[in-house]
Formats: structure tokens, sequence, C-alpha cells
């Protein structure tokens, strides 16, 4: 956004010294020309329709208000802290980014046994970090062991290992996958035992 005002700003400079100039050089010439043009809008909206020049006015009266509402809010709004300081460090200032936090929390949550895959958000705040991850396990984990396991590596990858502080206890989001379905298992039948004829006696 820091941009875009940039930009607005060195446009609407230089429209202003072009315009400035203009009308210091040639002020006569310039205020009757803005006279003449002030007339013919006026006759040109006293032809219309009262309820038609009203709902144009409306209209970009509303487009102009949204455009100016979404720049005051975009120059208001705190910028997305990108880096956070790390308080253990003395004769120095040493920040680490946001992106190297969610990375190495995903590396060592992935070591863990059952995890499948890990996907962490990390987010400053005034008061230290903020912390949510959607973890994907296996379908046969003790969820709260594991859930414990999870938060307390996460805490000690960002208390002890970065140095940083958390804001809040990390916060969990735990998907066991689920079972396979089992086949159905086909019946198997008895095997079909064949009849012996019974013996006859020979006759005599």
């Amino acid at each position: 956004m820091n941009a875009v005002n940039r930009v607005l700003i060195v446009i609407l400079l230089l429209v202003a010294m072009v315009l400035c100039s203009v009308l210091l050089v040639t002020p006569v010439r310039v205020l009757s020309a803005v006279g003449q043009q002030s007339v013919a809008l006026v006759d040109f909206l006293n032809s219309m329709r009262v309820f038609v020049r009203a709902g144009l006015g409306i209209l970009f009266a509303a487009v102009l208000d949204i455009i100016l509402v979404l720049f005051l809010i975009a120059e208001v709004r705190r910028p997305v802290q990108k880096a956070i300081r790390v308080k253990t460090t003395s004769g120095g200032e040493v920040q680490v980014s946001v992106n190297s936090i969610a990375d190495r929390l995903k590396y060592e949550i992935d070591q863990l046994s059952s995890i499948l895959r890990t996907k962490p958000q990390v987010l400053a705040k005034r008061g230290g970090v903020v912390v949510e991850l959607d973890v994907e396990t296996a379908a046969e984990i003790d969820v709260p062991q594991k859930a414990e396991q999870i938060v307390e590596t996460a805490r000690r990858v960002v208390e002890e290992k970065m140095g940083l502080k958390l804001a809040r206890p990390p916060k969990v989001n735990l998907r066991a996958v689920p079972y396979p379905s089992t086949p159905s298992k086909p019946k198997i039948s008895a095997p079909a035992v064949p009849e012996i004829a019974p013996d006859t006696a020979p006759e005599e």
C-alpha cells in the first residue's frame, strides 16, 4: 500500500504543478474557460429529469465514498509484522522472520511419531508470537497425549530454541485420518460331501 500511496502522491503533485502553472500564466483565459464549462454543465443538468439527476448523483457519490473509505482503511490499518525481535540477545538486535518460525515448527512437529502433515500459521502480536497448527495424524493415536506432545514441542521450539515469547498457548487443530473401510469377507460354504452308495451284497 505504501507504493500505491507514493504513486498517487507523485501523480497528484504533477497534475497540481501543471494546473497551477497554467492558471498563473493565463488566469483570465483559464477562468473564462472554466466559467463557460460550468454554465454548459449547469444547462445540461437542468435539461435532465430530477430523478435521473438525483440517481446519478447518488451513484457517483457512493462510488467515490467507497473508494475513499478503502484508502482510509488501508492507511489506518497497521501492516502485518513479518519479523519478530529475539528477546534473549544482548549487545545487538536480532529479528526472526515469521516464515522461518513456521518452517521450524513444521520441521520439528513432522518428526513426531504418527504425524502425517503439519501446516503452521504464525502471527506477530504485541505480546509475542501467536501459533496455530493444523495437524493431520494417523488414525490409531491417543488424541489427548498426542495433542499435549504437539503443544509442548511448539512451545519448546518458539521459546527455547528460537528465543521468542508466546502471546498465548499454541492452538492445535487435530485431524486424524479415518480408518480404511474393510471389505466384507466372502462366505465360505462347506464343501459338499459326496454321497456313498450303500454296498450291495452279491447274489449267491
